[in-house]
């Protein structure tokens, strides 16, 4: 097995998992707690910032990913 292969299939699955938890991480975290947060941010602000994020880190990767798979198959 070659690197491009290895890497494209590892990026693959790292931006779907990392893409279903930023989605979740926006649509449902942080509505079943009560208070708390960090400082002036609610947890609900928490989970909309890691969200985002995971959501951006999550299409990075699967491009990447995707761009590896398609150079090592053309």
């Amino acid at each position: 097995m070659s690197a491009a292969l290895a890497l494209g299939l590892f990026l693959t699955v790292v931006g779907l998992a990392a893409l279903t938890f930023g989605v979740y991480a926006l649509m449902r975290g942080g509505r079943e707690h009560r208070g708390g947060g960090l400082g002036p941010i609610s947890e609900r602000g928490i989970h909309v910032i890691a969200g985002v994020r995971m959501t951006i880190i999550g299409a990075v990767s699967l491009a990447s990913g995707v761009y590896f798979l398609w150079g090592y198959w053309n």
